[in-house]
């Protein structure tokens, strides 16, 4: 498993070739597209962190995908921090996120917290977004700053 903070309250993960990020909202956490690591040393560390973060933010936690009908590891990750589960169909994005379509199913998400936007995998690989394969977050470090997502992805 290959972890990176690209800012406070801003990770994502990978396994293999498939990526989840993980953000704070105020007191909230939210989980995208959560992938948990195999049995051992990994999964171990990544349990005591979130349960130390559930602690220290005390608020709820949201598992958003990106992909309707991708679940991944949400069963177990709802299972271990008692999160909600959103993804594309079911109304507007929780926790101050806005999610963007970018394909039948499928939706970017984006953060005016953290001023990022999060792709589904699908649309990492070359010839998809144009964006290199193992990039999760694009950050919006030369957008202007506002709450409302950028209009089109494209």
């Amino acid at each position: 498993m290959k972890v990176t903070q690209i800012a406070d309250g801003l990770w994502c993960w990978s396994i293999g070739d498939r990526s989840s990020a993980y953000m704070e909202h105020g007191d909230q956490m939210i989980l995208v597209d959560p992938m948990l690591p195999p049995a051992g040393d990994d999964l171990d560390r990544f349990a005591r962190a979130i349960e130390r973060d559930l602690t220290r933010l005390g608020g709820s936690v949201h598992v958003l995908l990106t992909r309707h009908g991708h679940p991944r590891d949400s069963d177990a990750i709802e299972q271990m921090t008692g999160a909600v589960r959103w993804h594309p169909g079911m109304g507007e994005a929780p926790a101050g996120m806005y999610s963007l379509p970018v394909a039948e199913g499928a939706v970017a998400l984006w953060s005016p917290v953290h001023r990022a936007l999060v792709v589904p995998d699908a649309h990492m690989a070359p010839g998809g977004m144009g964006m290199r394969p193992d990039a999760v977050i694009v950050t919006g470090a030369g957008a202007p700053r506002e709450d409302a997502p950028p209009r089109e992805l494209a």
